[in-house]
């Protein structure tokens, strides 16, 4: 598909949006952005695991967007495989064909995992299912469920992963973090291979000022919390709603080769 490089296709009237981990940080920030972006007969669906954090997100969006956009929240929690179904049912329900022009998904959600180990020492096959579960094989599922709904030619569809630097770059004690994250890189990539119509986008938003952010500062390893003092004092730790802005700039213009590896201070572009 030719690139368009306008807002009116990717985020104008009548377009489904999905966001994943939407009851806080980048999430929400991500989905108070879309607010002014989504058109008429356009529908929001938010998923996390807390209905509350959800719920404000919801009022959050329709403050600055009143009577234009329809949200709708999901609440689920992805280490059980055996929710997905009825899970992902509510997230597409009531989607007929023809209702929606576009079809953005957004996978945000993640987890940092168990923090005090080593790679080495993650032993445990139950907490390493469970962690995968939630951080990469829920997001393949949804991937698919995403393009089974909205499979017909007509509607623009965009995925986007948000990743992090981590997924190429290794940081101690996130051994499963990183792997997930590298994971869904590549997973993205043959996808964007294998689906020239579909715009694919792995994007990095950067160390942000949320409660990940200051479960690894506080992790206890500390090359990991000077690294993080460092970016500190260079002003590299941003408020959520930077990235959200800069990843919606780069939807709207379009230029990114789809599959492509990009982040907020533009390191990478793999």
């Amino acid at each position: 598909m030719a690139s368009v490089g306008s807002s009116a296709v990717l985020l104008g009237p009548a377009t489904f949006c999905a966001v994943t981990g939407g009851s806080r940080g980048l999430g929400r920030s991500i989905a108070v952005q879309l607010a002014g972006r989504l058109g008429e007969g356009s529908r929001l669906v938010l998923t996390g695991r807390s209905l509350q954090g959800l719920q404000e997100t919801k009022r959050q969006v329709e403050e600055k967007s009143p009577n234009q956009l329809e949200v709708k929240l999901v609440t689920g929690d992805m280490e059980d495989s055996t929710v997905y179904h009825a899970h992902f049912c509510d997230i597409f329900a009531d989607v007929k064909p023809g209702t929606f022009k576009n079809a953005l998904m957004i996978h945000n959600a993640g987890t940092l995992g168990d923090l005090s180990k080593k790679a080495a020492e993650h032993s445990d096959a139950e907490i390493l299912n469970k962690y995968y579960a939630t951080n990469l094989t829920s997001v393949i599922a949804l991937t698919a469920k995403f393009m089974q709904v909205f499979s017909a030619s007509t509607v623009r569809r965009t995925v986007v992963n948000i990743s992090s630097g981590t997924a190429i770059e290794p940081l101690e004690h996130h051994a499963l973090y990183c792997s997930g994250k590298a994971a869904r890189n590549m997973f993205f990539k043959v996808m964007a291979a294998e689906e020239p119509d579909v715009r694919v986008l792995n994007y990095s938003p950067g160390p942000m000022v949320t409660d990940m952010l200051h479960t690894t500062r506080s992790c206890g390893v500390k090359i990991v919390e000077d690294g993080f003092k460092a970016m500190e004092s260079q002003g590299l730790i941003q408020s959520p709603d930077d990235p959200a802005k800069h990843l919606l700039t780069l939807l709207e213009e379009d230029t990114f080769k789809s599959g492509a590896f990009l982040d907020v201070f533009n390191r990478f572009s793999l």
